[in-house]
């Protein structure tokens, strides 16, 4: 497995826009993120790159758990 996000959770004060979210990516495929406006699309993207830290979950790359500290 590439990527793997488990039980990612996010919240901006009062509102939680991700709830548990897990998606696995595996070599050779490819994905599209769809939903209505205000779905969590973007601030996943945001997790995964860096830019957001998750209140909870994880993010593993090839098996490791990894912190993305930053979009760098």
């Amino acid at each position: 497995m590439l990527l793997e996000v488990n039980d990612i959770v996010k919240s901006f004060s009062a509102v939680t826009v991700l709830h548990h979210v897990q998606l696995e990516f595996h070599s050779a495929e490819v994905h599209a993120l769809v939903g209505e406006n205000g779905a969590g699309k973007s601030t996943l993207m945001k997790i995964i790159g860096g830019i957001y830290h998750s209140d909870e979950g994880t993010v593993r790359i090839d098996d490791n758990a990894v912190h993305i500290a930053n979009a760098r």
